[in-house]
C-alpha cells in the first residue's frame, strides 16, 4: 500500500491546529476569522497559502503605513544594526529624547501647543488605560461607548469596556 509522504513543513499549507493546542480563549479576531498569515505588504496581508488579503485592522491603527513600509523598515534595520535600545519602558533613551525633540519642532511648536508627551507601557491594555484617563479628563464625563465583540485587555479598566467578558470566561 503505497503512503502519502507528507511535503515538508515550509511547503505545507498552515493550519490553525497549533494555536488551537497551544494558546488561550483570550482572543478575538482569530476566531472569527480563522487564517494563519505568513507576510505582510502595504495595506496588504498574505495567509500561508499565498491568497492576498486587504488588511482592514491595520495593526489596530499602529500600521498608519502599511505593513513593512520601505523607509520605516530601513531606518528600524538601521537603528537595530546600531544597538538600538528596543524596550526601555520609560527610561530615557537617545531615541527618545531625539523623537521628543523632533515633535515639538515639527508639530507642536508651530502650532503654539504645550502639550507633553506619554510613553505607555508594553501592553495594548496602558495604552487602554491612558486613553481611558485622558478622554475623561479631558470631556468631565465618565461614560465611555465600546464597540459589540470588542477586546481592550486585562487591567480593570480595559476589562470594564470590553463587550466580550464571555470569551474571557470561557
Amino acid at each position: 500500500m503505497a503512503q502519502a509522504i507528507a511535503a515538508p513543513a515550509s511547503e505545507q499549507v498552515k493550519t490553525t491546529e497549533v494555536f488551537e493546542q497551544y494558546e488561550s480563549k483570550v482572543r478575538t479576531y482569530c476566531l472569527t476569522f480563522p487564517k494563519v498569515f505568513a507576510r505582510g505588504e502595504a495595506s496588504y496581508l498574505f495567509d500561508s497559502s499565498g491568497t492576498r488579503w486587504l488588511d482592514f485592522l491595520s495593526g489596530a491603527g499602529s500600521l498608519n503605513y502599511g505593513h513593512n513600509h520601505p523607509v520605516l523598515k530601513d531606518a528600524l534595520l538601521d537603528y537595530i544594526a546600531e544597538n538600538g535600545v528596543v524596550n526601555s519602558l520609560d527610561l530615557h533613551t537617545t531615541a527618545k529624547e531625539e523623537f521628543l525633540l523632533a515633535m515639538n519642532e515639527v508639530v507642536l511648536h508651530p502650532r503654539q501647543l504645550e502639550y507633553r508627551c506619554q510613553f505607555c507601557g508594553p501592553t495594548g491594555t496602558n495604552a487602554v488605560e491612558a486613553a481611558l484617563k485622558l478622554a475623561r479628563k479631558v470631556t468631565n464625563r465618565k461614560g465611555i461607548v465600546a464597540f459589540t465583540n470588542s477586546y481592550h485587555g486585562m487591567s480593570a479598566g480595559s476589562m470594564n469596556i470590553s463587550s466580550s467578558l464571555v470569551r474571557l470566561q470561557q
